[in-house]
């Protein structure tokens, strides 16, 4: 067992060699808070928000709370100077009795930005002090596209033969290909899986010029003893098929683009999948509840399991 640990570890060290891709020298790691979005995240650190989606390879807003965001550091006056400049404020005057909860409360700013931005506390506020309040944006629309083709084709040969049935309608093999060693061990295939985050897409790439969906599944697959097969409707013919309450990580989920099955994740936990994005150009994490997934979900197979029985 101490032996194949120690595999991993240096096969996960040659892989993040092989397949890693550059992040500026200059950039830190911000983990976004409950909340927040880009435009608030922007005005916090300093940086525009299109520069953060640019580093980060997003195409809209929003984020998620606990998402590692790379943020390039400017050699740029102190966040509080770059707020006072780029960010829309509006002023409220200190009335008798007012408290910094109590004008938050009529501005709808949090207590906490209005003390940071105008260094006061509730003690500190006079009647009749000016204080600035930073205006909220309204979070950016996504563009009407993001909803129409996030999702690639790679199946070029796939068609419907001449009764009109779906040529992939294909039946999962229902073998489990392999067994995890431990919970461990599947733990730390997510952890590689979501340790290529924002790394390149191209379609029918497998790379580290750019890879696509089926080929990031099956090179994450590949350093753990399995072998798949190259597109996203093969692979969903190989393995254990199982239902969407039963996904556990590790599983494969799979969805329809304009060809019934043409696109395929790894199911991470917490209704969340890893992928290589055609419409982000990079490895992402989505969800599976989102309206666009939820009406193209076809199938989820389970390729290693856990126990005898092939359970999870």
């Amino acid at each position: 067992m101490m032996q194949r640990r120690t595999m991993i570890s240096w096969g996960l060290f040659a892989l993040f060699l092989l397949f890693c891709f550059q992040i500026d020298a200059h950039a830190v790691q911000y983990k976004v808070k409950k909340g927040e979005n880009l435009s608030l995240i922007s005005r916090r650190t300093g940086v525009s928000v299109a520069e953060i989606q640019k580093t980060n390879h997003l195409n809209s807003n929003i984020v998620k709370p606990g998402q590692i965001l790379s943020i390039k550091e400017k050699n740029s006056p102190s966040p509080v100077a770059a707020k006072s400049k780029t960010q829309p404020t509006s002023s409220y005057i200190v009335k008798r009795g007012d408290t910094l909860p109590l004008i938050a409360k009529k501005t709808g700013v949090s207590a906490l930005q209005i003390a940071r931005l105008n260094h006061v506390t509730t003690k500190s506020l006079r009647a009749g002090q000016k204080l600035i309040i930073p205006r909220e944006e309204p979070p950016a629309k996504a563009p009407v596209e993001e909803e129409e083709d996030l999702l690639e084709e790679e199946d070029e040969g796939l068609t419907d033969d001449a009764s009109g049935q779906i040529a992939c309608e294909e039946k999962v093999s229902e073998e489990l290909l392999g067994k995890w060693g431990s919970a461990d061990e599947r733990k730390l295939f997510i952890r590689v899986a979501t340790g290529f985050l924002g790394a390149p897409y191209r379609l029918g790439g497998a790379t580290v010029k750019g890879i696509d969906c089926s080929a990031f599944v099956r090179k994450m697959y590949e350093f753990f003893d399995i072998t798949l097969p190259r597109t996203a409707r093969e692979q969903s013919t190989v393995g254990m098929q199982v239902g969407r309450d039963e996904l556990v990580e590790g599983d494969l989920v799979f969805f329809r683009t304009k060809k019934p099955i043409g696109h395929v994740g790894i199911y991470i936990g917490n209704n969340e999948f890893v992928h290589a994005s055609y419409k982000a150009k990079a490895v992402r994490i989505d969800s599976l509840d989102r309206p666009y997934f939820q009406k193209r979900f076809q199938r989820a197979v389970r390729l290693k399991g856990l126990d005898e029985n092939g359970g999870t």
